[in-house]
């Protein structure tokens, strides 16, 4: 942390030859100067404290004296004054490896001449100043941060417990530092102490460390600079409140949702807390009173069908039909056929013909998704439609008034396909009268538990099960995921937990693979290359990465029974017809995790 500052040295040193007399050295070394003789090429240096030890050698040359005692005074250390601006525990292992005595070191310049000198207490005064400010920032840091912050050393000591963790778990300072941390919480459930044995770090986890505490969690090793592990630190923000609320909020949204499914308003079943959706939301409702066509724009799966629906049951033609079309899903050849039908004995020779989507939706509304993938010739016969509200069956000699509602959805940017060619630009104008931009998912957080509560009830009836709650993991788990599938993925994500879950609440184990992924990103710290990662050891010592993947993937995995383990792996065996390599990557775990499974549960 001091790094920065440069060590101090004695300045006040004199340099002798070695034929000059011993009182003239005594006289410098009682006025309070060190002294630097070289003699036979040897340096040496004599500090005042050395001045009575001196006496002993008479009224001789200095040369003389040096001479009957050279061991005592010779140089041992010597440093330039350019490696003062090394840290001071470098400058001290140099010191204990060349020095045992503690004799003061000498200070030279450049060209090796003598300007100084360095005693050994300096040094540890200096380390000890050091010392007591970096202790003096680190309690301040400690009681700036927001959240409970706990350090321990490699055998669990805490030895940093700030004024926010003892507001959170209530155990005063005084009471637990110094202490080992497992005799005031389950060993087991500390992430500070598993982080010593596994040497990773995590980012934002929710961490339950005892009954009725919620917390998001970071914890770090504390590496040596070696390598090894010395200690752990780790951050706990406290959620309990905000845990409480959504317990609350989900009760409450449970109790909305069935007044919902009897309100007379059809936008009460969109979920907008959000600015954005709000927009788009506001934007609709005035929409309804209308009757123009209208372009929906959003990525696949954010809902565009949905809003459609809403739009038409919340306006004149809430009684007539809504019927939808995937033009994508339509063979080019078809297009025209499905849209618009076919007179009779134009294809089968069936007198009576096909009325065409159009035909099917007259009085009600059609919602045409991917509708960019149209042939260009249906283009121009949709867009002569909506200007004339009348339809012409295939091999039909007269045209018959239908009045339908377009809506088009699309997640391409029509206006570039217009400018490429692409899509017509009289189907264009006609459908952009009004767009409606619909956002994806991950730019409307603020409306997953809304969303996850309506799928919720949904599934629930359909399946006959009870409504049950979501635990906080896993809303934590819906938050820091994207949803590249949007609404409709959320949708399949909330079918899969209530098919799969035995109790009344929707757990971790419930989710996809994926999802149980996103809560509790584990991240190794490198040594300095990528390929390799330090783990922590019982001696403190380091392991890499490819020794702990058996202890990794074990991590990762859902917990489940032993039983069920072997189950799992035999179904994975005999899917791959004994390939294990193909069966580890089946089961999501390295090789080596599956032959050490397969001799535990003896499937040789």
């Amino acid at each position: 942390m001091f790094n920065h500052e440069r060590i101090w040295f004695r300045r006040e040193l004199t340099r002798f030859e070695p034929d000059e007399k011993m009182s003239v050295l005594l006289a410098a070394l009682q006025g309070g100067q060190a002294s630097a003789v070289e003699l036979g090429g040897t340096p040496y240096l004599l500090t005042p404290d050395d001045a009575g030890l001196l006496e002993a050698f008479g009224g001789g040359s200095i040369g003389e004296g040096l001479r009957l005692d050279r061991t005592r005074f010779a140089v041992s250390t010597v440093i330039r004054e350019s490696d003062l601006a090394l840290p001071v525990n470098e400058l001290a292992s140099r010191w204990y490896g060349a020095d045992a005595s503690g004799r003061p070191a000498l200070v030279v310049n450049d060209e090796s001449e003598p300007i100084g000198y360095l005693p050994l207490v300096d040094l540890l005064k200096l380390a000890a100043d050091r010392q007591q400010r970096a202790e003096a920032y680190f309690d301040a840091l400690l009681e700036t941060v927001s959240d409970a912050v706990t350090v321990v050393d490699r055998n669990g000591t805490v030895i940093g417990w700030n004024a926010v963790a003892e507001e959170v778990y209530g155990i005063a300072k005084t009471d637990i530092v110094g202490r080992t941390i497992g005799e005031h919480f389950d060993p087991d459930a500390l992430v500070v102490l598993s982080i010593l044995d596994e040497g990773r770090r995590l980012r934002g986890a929710y961490h339950r460390p005892r009954e009725g505490t919620h917390v998001l969690i970071n914890a770090s090793p504390i590496v040596k600079p070696g390598g090894g592990i010395i200690g752990g630190v780790a951050t706990e923000q406290d959620i309990t409140h905000l845990v409480k609320l959504n317990d609350e909020l989900t009760v409450a949204a449970s109790r909305l949702l069935t007044q919902r499914a009897h309100d007379e308003d059809p936008f009460a079943l969109i979920s907008g807390r959000g600015e954005s959706m709000g927009k788009v939301i506001k934007l609709a409702k005035k929409l309804a009173e209308n009757d123009s066509a209208v372009l929906l724009i959003g990525e696949t799966g954010a809902g565009k069908e949905q809003l459609a629906k809403v739009i038409h049951r919340a306006g004149a033609r809430a009684e007539g039909p809504f019927l939808s079309l995937s033009c994508g899903a339509v063979p080019a050849g078809l297009a025209e056929a499905e849209l618009f039908g076919y007179q009779g004995g134009a294809f089968s020779g069936q007198p009576s013909g096909q009325a065409g989507r159009l035909e099917s939706a007259d009085g009600g509304s059609i919602f045409l998704n991917e509708i960019e993938c149209l042939p260009p010739d249906v283009q121009e016969k949709l867009a002569q439609y909506i200007k004339r509200h009348k339809v012409t069956r295939i091999g039909a000699s007269e045209a018959v008034p239908v009045s339908v509602r377009i809506f088009a959805g699309t997640s391409q940017d029509l206006e570039q396909l217009v400018r490429e060619g692409k899509f017509r630009t009289d189907l264009y104008y006609a459908l952009n009268v009004v767009s409606l931009k619909v956002p994806p998912l991950r730019e409307r957080r603020e409306d997953l538990g809304a969303l996850v509560q309506m799928y919720l009830r949904v599934f629930s009836l359909q399946y006959q099960k009870a409504l049950p709650t979501v635990s906080p993991e896993v809303m934590l788990a819906f938050a820091n995921y994207d949803w590249p599938g949007n609404v409709s993925e959320l949708r399949a994500v909330i079918e899969r937990c209530v098919i799969l879950s035995d109790n009344e609440q929707i757990t971790l184990e419930h989710l996809p693979e994926v999802l149980q992924r996103r809560q509790a990103q584990l991240e190794y710290a490198a040594t300095g290359n990528a390929d390799t990662m330090f783990v922590g050891t019982a001696d403190g010592s380091a392991t890499t990465k490819t020794e702990q993947t058996d202890r990794l993937d074990k991590m990762l995995r859902p917990r489940i029974t032993p039983e069920e383990e072997m189950e799992l792996m035999k179904e994975a065996l005999e899917r791959t017809s004994g390939n294990k390599s193909n069966a580890a990557k089946l089961l999501g775990i390295s090789r080596g995790t599956l032959y050490k499974k397969i001799r535990d549960y003896n499937l040789v």
